[in-house]
């Protein structure tokens, strides 16, 4: 349990530190490059110095090493959705987004290796669904619609209605956090499926988190060289952070899984991870959650348990 209890907390604190970061003003690309040298560091470190073994190797070939480019390419982008979603929507709604979008490696798992969901999961991914669309549920400020020149108020003033609009902006970017997060679940699913009998999972992550880092520090050099825009001593800080933390929320979830049975982990995993997140959205940051959002984290909850099942 306790190191279930590491993992919820290394996942909270990265929507801390995006929602932090994100006050600071501080440079997305610069803090994800750095957050992947840093996670990529901590595992370097830990298989060697700290003496660990990886029983199997890694044997690239060229479908391996498309993959590993690919989740590498989706971590990063991944990661970016969720700091930018977390900006545009608040902390409760962006982790309560990427979490229920276990759902799509669900769905993967039956349309293309045949694994057919059990009755509670089938309901578990319809309730998934309906709860993302419930998460996205963002409306802006209210605007000011004129009423007919005959209605007056009191004093002569001219009444006027107020209609809420979707905030598309918001929907858009929850979305594209939703399919981002599910595609990395996906992308370990087939790294399960065709090479997980004779390759390293650690390696293969290692892998993937170089080929992140590898996208931010393109993309950052050539701004730099571009622009002259070079990555702040405060966003190195903050991304060193963020990578230990983004690292520790693997390795204890992984340490977790083998202490205790899988179909309790996960789900508690995911659920405390949504739970602390609204807590701290709006009791810290006062985020402001509508009717249908606070429907949405219920049946989200509701969706994992019986995903997990």
């Amino acid at each position: 349990m306790v190191f279930l209890a590491c993992a919820v907390t290394c996942s909270v604190a990265i929507g801390v530190i995006f929602k932090h970061a994100g006050r600071l003003r501080l440079d997305r690309t610069a803090l994800l490059t750095v957050n992947y040298a840093a996670a990529v560091g901590v595992a370097v470190i830990l298989l060697g110095i700290g003496g660990r073994s990886v029983e199997e190797g890694l044997t690239l070939s060229l479908a391996l090493g498309t993959l590993g480019v690919g989740t590498g390419v989706v971590l990063i982008a991944g990661f970016f959705a969720l700091a930018w979603a977390t900006e545009v929507a608040g902390m409760s709604l962006a982790i309560g987004v990427m979490r229920v979008s276990v759902v799509v490696p669900f769905l993967a798992s039956w349309l293309v290796w045949g694994e057919v969901p059990t009755g509670a999961q089938g309901v578990g991914m319809v309730l998934a669904m309906g709860a993302f669309f419930l998460l996205a549920h963002r409306r802006s400020s209210p605007e000011p619609v004129p009423a007919s020149s005959g209605a007056r108020a009191g004093h002569g003033a001219a009444v006027q209605a107020t209609v809420p609009s979707v905030d598309w902006r918001a929907v858009g970017v929850l979305a594209l956090t939703f399919c981002l997060g599910g595609a990395v679940d996906v992308s370990m699913k087939a790294f399960e499926e065709g090479f997980g009998a004779e390759n390293s999972r650690v390696l293969f992550l290692m892998l993937a988190f170089g080929v992140a880092f590898l996208v931010g520090a393109v993309i950052v050099l050539r701004r730099g060289l571009q622009r002259g825009e070079w990555p702040t001593a405060k966003a190195i800080g903050w991304g060193v952070v963020l990578g230990v933390v983004n690292y520790g929320s693997l390795e204890f979830l992984l340490r977790a899984i083998e202490a205790l049975p899988g179909p309790f982990v996960f789900p508690v995993n995911n659920i405390a991870i949504m739970t602390l997140a609204a807590l701290l959205g709006i009791t810290v940051w006062n985020e402001q959650l509508s009717p249908p959002n606070k429907i949405g984290l219920g049946l989200a909850g509701l969706a994992l348990v019986l995903l997990g099942l």
